[in-house]
């Protein structure tokens, strides 16, 4: 997997993301030039085979209005796309542009199990919108037979009710939508985020494995001004570990460097 991320800043400061606190800094929220997104996947294929492609990185990709244009160079080379988005401006028009450009995967952040939920911890008051964005997302897909297909993802926001809180998803949200649903326990964000209540003995700590595996993070900004940072990790965000996480960037250094 190649996560290319092809706008940095969001639209959204939800309660647990360091795009909120502390930010990210002028330096990450820049958008990528579709030329220079081009170029990093003229790099990959097809010496390194056909990876799938997420647009989002650490940044909300709908913020790019020409969002479809990069979907469809990724198709363009037969690759699978992907997006990780807060669905918020994914409806009317450019929602079906992202459809029709190919994409074949949308992950729909819902972080709250009910409006209130969603308002406090995302801090938008939208779950309503959210729900029927999905909901016109699920009718367009079939009414014109694309193969996109569409998810949500959601966290625990209290350990100690795990069950109440899945059945809340499921009812309040997930079976309007009649998709695929992820649901997870808060992780830290690489060190950045402490989930209360999911307090872990530094001793005992475990990875992921994604530093390791055969995936790399382009970020759409970069440190001292320079763009198109590679990392190792796609979850580091914000200081002070973004900045540190930095392999190099593709904005002045080959892809092997």
């Amino acid at each position: 997997r190649a996560v290319i991320e092809v706008i940095g800043g969001c639209n959204y400061t939800c309660q647990m993301c360091p795009q909120t606190s502390p930010g990210r800094g002028k330096d990450w929220t820049r958008k990528m030039p579709l030329n220079k997104f081009t170029s990093i996947l003229d790099q990959i294929v097809p010496k390194y085979g056909t990876p799938q492609i997420n647009l989002e990185g650490s940044g909300e990709p709908t913020l790019a209005k020409d969002l479809h244009k990069y979907i469809a160079e990724v198709k363009k080379r037969d690759l699978k796309c992907y997006i990780y988005t807060n669905g918020f401006n994914l409806q009317g028009d450019y929602m079906k542009r992202v459809i029709d450009a190919g994409i074949d995967f949308i992950r729909v952040s819902v972080i709250g199990y009910s409006p209130a939920k969603y308002a406090t911890w995302m801090n938008a008051d939208n779950f309503f919108q959210i729900r029927d964005n999905l909901m016109n997302m699920q009718g367009y897909i079939q009414d014109t037979g694309s193969s996109c297909e569409l998810s949500t993802y959601h966290l625990i926001t209290d350990n100690n009710q795990i069950d109440f809180e899945v059945s809340e998803y499921r009812q309040n949200f997930i079976k309007h939508v009649a998709s695929k649903a992820y649901i997870w326990k808060m992780h830290n964000w690489s060190g950045n985020y402490d989930p209360a209540g999911n307090q872990r003995n530094p001793m005992d700590r475990k990875t992921c494995g994604r530093p390791s595996g055969p995936e790399i993070t382009i970020r759409a900004g970069g440190v001292d001004g320079k763009t198109q940072a590679m990392t190792p990790c796609c979850q580091t965000l914000g200081p002070p570990n973004e900045a540190k996480s930095v392999l190099g960037h593709l904005s002045d250094q080959s892809f092997e460097e």
